[in-house]
C-alpha cells in the first residue's frame, strides 16, 4: 500500500507555481543526442554546399588550365626560389659589388682617448630581430681616468658587471627597441656612473671590496713533455 502511494506521489502532477521534471536522466540524454545528430546533419549538409560551390567555381575558371604533368610541384617551385635567390646574390657580387670599390676607405684604428668598446649583432637578410638589437659596452676601468676614492666608488657601483681579473667593466642593453638607442642608453649609464662616482658626499670608503661573484679560473700550462720532440733528420 505504501509503495502504490509513493509511486501515485511521483508520478502525480506538479503543485501550482511549481516545476515538475518528468524526464529521466536516460531521456535527456537521448534528447540531447538526437539534438547533436540533427546539428551535425545540418553542418553537414551546408558544408557541403559550401565545397560544391567552392568546386563549381574552380571548375568554371578557364583561366586555370588542367594540370596535365608538365609543371612542378609545391616542393619543387620552393627549390627553383631558392635557386632564384642564389642567382640574384650571385649577380649583385659579380656586377655591384666592384662597383662598391670606390667607396672603401682605409682602417684607421680609434684614437687613444677612445676608451669605449661596443658589440653587436647584424643578421644580414633579417630585420628587427631581437639578438640584432642588443648591445653590449666593454671598458678597461683603469682607462677612464680614476683614482683613490673615486675608483673604489665606481667599483662598488658596478657591481658583478666589474671583472676583477681583467680589470674590464661589461654591461649590456636591449630594452630598447634599435641598437642604437641601446647604445645611446650604455653611454647614458656609464655616465651616470661616472658622474656618481667623482661626488664627495659619500666616499663609501668603509665599504670592502667583494669580488665573490667573479670565478677565478687559472690556466693551466701545457706540460713540455707531451710536445713532439723533434726528429733527428730535420735541421
Amino acid at each position: 500500500m505504501r509503495l502504490a502511494l509513493a509511486k501515485r506521489a511521483c508520478l502525480a502532477p506538479p503543485a501550482c507555481g511549481a516545476r515538475g521534471v518528468h524526464s529521466t536522466a536516460a531521456q535527456l540524454a537521448g534528447r540531447n543526442k538526437a539534438n547533436f545528430k540533427r546539428h551535425a546533419v545540418a553542418n553537414r549538409k551546408a558544408h557541403s554546399e559550401i565545397y560544391e560551390t567552392e568546386e563549381a567555381t574552380f571548375e568554371n575558371d578557364k583561366s586555370i588550365s588542367d594540370w596535365e604533368f608538365d609543371n612542378h610541384h609545391t616542393y619543387g617551385h620552393l627549390l627553383l626560389e631558392s635557386i632564384r635567390d642564389v642567382r640574384k646574390y650571385a649577380r649583385q657580387i659579380k656586377y655591384e659589388l666592384p662597383a662598391l670599390a670606390e667607396h672603401a676607405r682605409p682602417f684607421q684604428p680609434p684614437p687613444a682617448h677612445s676608451v669605449l668598446r661596443f658589440e653587436r649583432t647584424v643578421t644580414m637578410g633579417e630585420k628587427f630581430l631581437a639578438q640584432d638589437r642588443k648591445v653590449v659596452l666593454r671598458v678597461t676601468v683603469s682607462q677612464l681616468g680614476l683614482a683613490g676614492p673615486e675608483l673604489h666608488k665606481f667599483i662598488l657601483l658596478a657591481g658583478a658587471r666589474y671583472n676583477p681579473e681583467t680589470d674590464e667593466l661589461k654591461m649590456s642593453e636591449k630594452r630598447e627597441i634599435t641598437s642604437l638607442l641601446n647604445k645611446k642608453r650604455l653611454a647614458d649609464t656609464l655616465a651616470s656612473l661616472l658622474a656618481e662616482a667623482k661626488k664627495s658626499d659619500d666616499a663609501f670608503a668603509d665599504v670592502p671590496l667583494d669580488f665573490s661573484h667573479h670565478k677565478y679560473r687559472p690556466e693551466p700550462a701545457f706540460p713540455g713533455e707531451w710536445l713532439p720532440k723533434p726528429s733527428k733528420s730535420c735541421p
